[in-house]
């Protein structure tokens, strides 16, 4: 068993602080986000009136075939609220659930912005910082919607 250990201990030794830093961060905003993703579904169908988008009229519209207009028409604002709606409704059931959608969806970014500061301060890694920091840019830049890919 102490084999184990010395050899675990060894590998972790030799793997750069700011990759472990990467992966504990990415790691612990997976589980938070997964763990959101079982629970808030419940508060939306519990309380169906508070959300942006009543679920039981959605889910009726769907299967009548109704386009994604038609659909946003019916939610409280009466048209599509945007991508960030959870900053306007904080109350709301599924900004809860949209706003754990989009951490997990950006958790690269997350992980990445303190791994490129490790890099470039105390690792003096400068490919890599560079390299984390165009990535962490080009996410950011498709979290907002400046960097659009069309599929249509």
């Amino acid at each position: 068993m102490d084999d184990n250990k010395l050899l675990y201990e060894q590998v972790i030794t030799r793997i750069p602080k700011s990759q472990i830093i990467y992966a504990n961060t990415v790691h612990w905003i997976t589980i938070t986000s997964a763990l959101a993703a079982l629970f808030i579904p419940i508060f939306i169908l519990a309380d169906a009136s508070n959300n942006v988008l009543n679920p039981n009229i959605v889910l009726g519209a769907i299967f009548d075939g109704a386009t994604p207009f038609e659909i946003w028409a019916m939610s409280s604002e009466g048209a599509f609220p945007g991508a960030h709606f959870y900053f306007r409704f904080p109350t709301r059931a599924d900004s809860w659930a949209m706003l754990f959608m989009n951490l997990g969806c950006a958790v690269g970014f997350f992980g990445l912005v303190p791994a490129v500061i490790r890099q470039a301060t105390k690792e003096r890694d400068w490919f890599c910082a560079i390299l984390g920091a165009i990535l962490a840019l080009l996410i950011c830049l498709s979290m907002t919607g400046i960097l659009l890919i069309d599929m249509g």
